[in-house]
């Protein structure tokens, strides 16, 4: 402050003067002077100490008027500058007030009697929280520190504004498939799918894992429960193939991971579900078992014996098996029934084959018949339409004989030398397979003598009775009978 004169009204008398106040802010000046009665210039010195209304002292700039950042780690800048310029330095200190949602740099600025009026930049930076907690509002003060700073500022009133910092943080959760895919198989394989939060929840937030087919694949645990304090770390879900007997090739079923609203943060509601594709490889192949009973199949011609078979599916079908079985030669052996359906309901069941010999009059030895089973494709599922047939050979024990018949008339055969006949007939006992040929001779042509010298049986005609004429030769002889 400069010193100021006080001049003298009226001489020796003393008086006490008014003085004009130099500076409104100021106080505990003097008021009055006492002059004596005499002119006299008086210097006062006061001593000074500001008193700054609110909003004086400094000014706060905000860039565009506001300030605001983001959790990414956007900035945004003010700056501050003295408003009088001071005796002595004057530093202020700036407070975020502790908050999680931005920092400030630098934390203080000391403005001296060559810079005040040099503006300073204060930097606001965004700080990443983890937490979905919308867009939050910061408070910014800006203080005197007294005790480092011109006194004449030690009354200046702490300045303050907001600061809005965006959230980054958006409900979610991230879902990983062990090598990007997830497949099991009918054996019982696993394989594992991590599920984590993307953000942190104010509450617990339950996610529920669901397949669209526990027959083909299973999963555990059913339900992750994510809370405040495991959200980052990533739960493990485990997938397991089942058997289901079906032969239907590789199945696709689907895995849903959904939120379950009534018991998780709200935040979390809204969340889509999210799915895996799992593979489950077929364990069961498509095929028949043909069993025979005693390990072989064996009838006789006359049909007196039979034997079986047994045939089962070795895999349930999704749609009808049907199987044909066919003899290949019915002459010497016969099968019922002469088709088979298998079901998805029966498939497992074995069902049984009939195999019955035929007599076939043939002196044929014992044969062997194949049996054919064989599934009918165009009646049948796919997936076993591609399947090789199968065979049982059937051993057929003949019970033809060789031989042949002669019969006489009346059981016996009587002619007289005069010329008179009589007749024998001969016919087969079995069918042959070439021709028979059958000699006839008279032991002594003087006497008897036949017709035919020798009978041919073909397989055709060999049970048909071919007849020899036996006649008496008169030798003119007295022989007697």
């Amino acid at each position: 402050m400069k010193p100021f004169n006080i001049k003298k009204t009226s001489p020796r008398k003393s008086q006490v003067l008014p003085v004009k106040q130099v500076n409104s802010g100021c106080s505990n000046l003097w008021k009055k002077v006492i002059a004596f009665g005499f002119f006299a210039v008086i210097p006062v010195l006061f001593t000074q100490k500001a008193v700054f209304a609110e909003g004086e002292g400094f000014t706060i700039a905000e860039t565009s008027g506001s300030t605001s950042v983001d959790e990414s780690g956007t900035s945004d800048d003010f700056t501050i500058v003295l408003d009088v310029q001071p005796a002595s330095d004057v530093t202020l200190s700036i407070s975020d007030g502790s908050s999680d949602e931005i920092s400030i740099s630098p934390t203080t600025v000391t403005f001296t009697n060559s810079n005040w009026d040099t503006a300073q930049t204060v930097t606001v930076t965004g700080s990443d929280d983890d937490i979905i907690d919308g867009s939050q509002t910061s408070t910014i003060t800006i203080s005197v520190v007294d005790e480092i700073s011109d006194n004449a500022y030690d009354s200046v009133v702490d300045q303050t504004f907001s600061v809005t910092t965006t959230d980054d943080d958006s409900a979610g959760f991230t879902i990983a498939e062990t090598l990007g895919t997830s497949e099991v198989d009918e054996t019982g394989t696993t394989d594992n799918v991590s599920v984590v939060l993307n953000a942190e929840p104010a509450s617990d937030v339950v996610i529920s894992v669901t397949s669209s087919d526990t027959g083909e694949v299973t999963v555990s645990p059913a339900a992750l429960t994510f809370t405040s304090a495991n959200w980052n770390i990533a739960q493990t879900v485990t997938l397991t193939g089942a058997n289901d007997d079906l032969v239907d090739g590789s199945q696709t079923s689907t895995v849903t991971f959904s939120v379950v609203d009534g018991s998780s943060d709200d935040d979390f509601d809204g969340v889509a579900d999210q799915t895996v594709s799992a593979t489950t490889t077929d364990s069961d192949i498509a095929g028949f078992t043909v069993i025979e009973s005693g390990g072989t199949t064996t009838v006789a011609e006359d049909g007196s014996t039979t034997d079986d078979f047994t045939v089962v599916l070795d895999a349930q079908p999704t749609s009808d098996v049907v199987l044909s079985i066919v003899s290949a030669d019915t002459g010497e052996v016969t099968v019922s029934p002469a088709t088979l359906t298998f079901t998805s309901g029966n498939w497992d069941s074995s069902q049984t084959v009939t195999v019955t010999g035929v007599d076939d009059s043939l002196i044929d030895g014992s044969q062997t018949t194949v049996v054919t089973i064989a599934v009918v494709d165009a009646s049948s599922n796919d997936s076993f339409d591609s399947l090789l047939d199968q065979t049982v050979s059937v051993s057929t024990a003949d019970d033809d004989t060789a031989g042949f018949t002669v019969s006489q008339t009346d059981g016996s055969s009587s002619v007289t030398e005069g010329g008179s006949t009589d007749l024998i007939t001969v016919v087969l006992d079995a069918q042959p397979t070439s021709d028979v040929v059958i000699s006839v001779a008279s032991s002594d042509t003087d006497e008897v003598t036949i017709s035919d010298a020798t009978l041919t049986f073909t397989a055709v005609n060999w049970d048909t009775a071919q007849t020899i004429t036996v006649t008496g030769v008169d030798d003119d002889l007295v022989d007697g009978t």
